[in-house]
């Protein structure tokens, strides 16, 4: 978990361009805000809705998220280092092809969360649910789940050897062999990856 030391509360100034914003907290409504090639960095935001604040290039930095609705929101080919989503809405987030180090969703709603051509190293995923996720050509390293829901998500050539879904729900979800190989299930969950790759079991 990222430990953020930061200064006084603060408000976004409107058309934030070429800048970095260090040391702060942010709290509650940030309205009508235009965010342009702007680095986050030691900062925290407790319940901030970000469906007005527009994103033109973040990228975060030892930063926390808590309790704040970032849904639809594109990190896409940006820098998250040292990153905590607590308690957060991420549906219709996209991640792709972006650079991600150390992040943790925890107690997140992340339906149809995009990390697509993603390099991910040391991510943990605990009580989430990323039901109808895309996972394309991610590259893992290190990964730790617990309790979260990939229910009809799609992992494609994405290597998932030694990751423990055990304590996942993956109903419906689609694994290529590329991605399958190697990976930890438990004995319900091998069943229903047979069936997914096309094997039929006779329990006779």
């Amino acid at each position: 978990m990222p430990k953020v030391n930061y200064t006084f509360d603060s408000q976004l100034k409107d058309n934030l361009e070429d800048e970095t914003i260090n040391n702060k907290i942010f709290n509650g409504n940030q309205n009508n805000i235009k965010l342009k090639n702007v680095t986050f960095q030691d900062c925290v935001f407790k319940d901030v809705d970000f469906s007005n604040i527009e994103f033109d290039g973040v990228d975060l930095v030892n930063v926390i998220f808590e309790n704040c609705d970032l849904s639809n929101k594109q990190f896409d080919e940006r820098l998250l280092n040292d990153v905590l989503f607590k308690d957060c809405k991420l549906i219709g987030s996209s991640f792709i092809d972006s650079f991600i180090k150390k992040i943790e969703f925890i107690g997140t709603n992340a339906k149809y969360i995009n990390l697509s051509g993603s390099k991910i190293t040391n991510i943990v995923i605990k009580n989430s649910d990323f039901s109808e996720s895309s996972f394309i050509e991610t590259k893992f390293k290190k990964i730790i789940l617990s309790n979260v829901i990939f229910t009809k998500s799609e992992f494609i050539n994405t290597p998932l050897k030694n990751v423990d879904f055990t304590k996942c729900e993956i109903n419906e979800t689609v694994f290529d062999m590329t991605s399958v190989r190697g990976m930890i299930v438990n004995q319900f969950q091998c069943t229903e990856l047979v069936s997914l790759l096309g094997v039929i079991v006779d329990y006779m």
